[in-house]
């Protein structure tokens, strides 16, 4: 797994819809594997778009209205800090998985919502490679990595897979829309994506 990864999946709206309502064109990139700004559409009907954690793509504000009419999943992972899984259908939260750990604490998990059938199971793993880990005195956290498995256990996707593992020729590459979208989201969507692309040091 990636030290940090962004992606959705939706199901239930096709490539074309997909790439519309996020204000997305394809640049005619190619990659065998998944990197931030391409996309795949999987044989069980999943569509995924590779962004990065904290893109504005992975927003609530951006995927509740892109879940009205069918299914959306999002996770954004951070090895060192947190991890979150959100599954949205059709304009609401269906479920949120998020693990941000503290100092003192790793076993720090927050679930909500109608979660998938294999939570539990997941979850008992998870506690008991910590359990192991606490009991070897490895300074781990196990958990960070539980919102990114269900997420890939519910539709299907794992980032370190190539497009070779989906039967693809290749995950394809996307950008931003040139033409001018004339919705107030769409606007803020660019200009949150221009601040996000600028350098941690850079304030201008």
């Amino acid at each position: 797994m990636a030290a940090t990864l962004g992606w959705l999946a939706v199901k239930g709206k096709d490539d074309a819809a997909v790439f519309a309502e996020l204000d997305l064109v394809r640049n005619g990139d190619t990659s065998p594997r998944a990197r931030r700004g391409f996309c795949l559409a999987l044989p069980s009907g999943w569509f995924v778009v590779v962004a990065r954690a904290g893109s504005p793509l992975l927003t609530e504000d951006t995927l509740l209205p892109l879940s009205k009419g069918c299914r959306v999943v999002s996770v954004q992972h951070d090895e060192t800090a947190y991890s979150v899984a959100t599954c949205y259908d059709d304009g609401a939260v269906l479920w949120h998985v998020e693990h941000a750990a503290r100092d003192d604490e790793v076993r720090v998990l927050a679930a909500s919502g109608a979660l998938p059938p294999g939570f539990d199971v997941l979850h008992a793993r998870f506690e008991s490679e910590q359990d192991i880990a606490d009991e070897e005195g490895r300074d781990v956290d196990c958990f960070v990595a539980l919102p990114v498995e269900l997420a890939e256990m519910y539709t299907g996707f794992e980032y370190d897979f190539g497009a070779a593992a989906y039967g693809r020729a290749a995950f394809d590459g996307w950008k931003l829309g040139a033409e001018v979208i004339p919705r107030a989201a769409s606007r803020r969507l660019r200009r949150r994506m221009a601040r996000s692309a600028r350098p941690w040091w850079r304030f201008w």
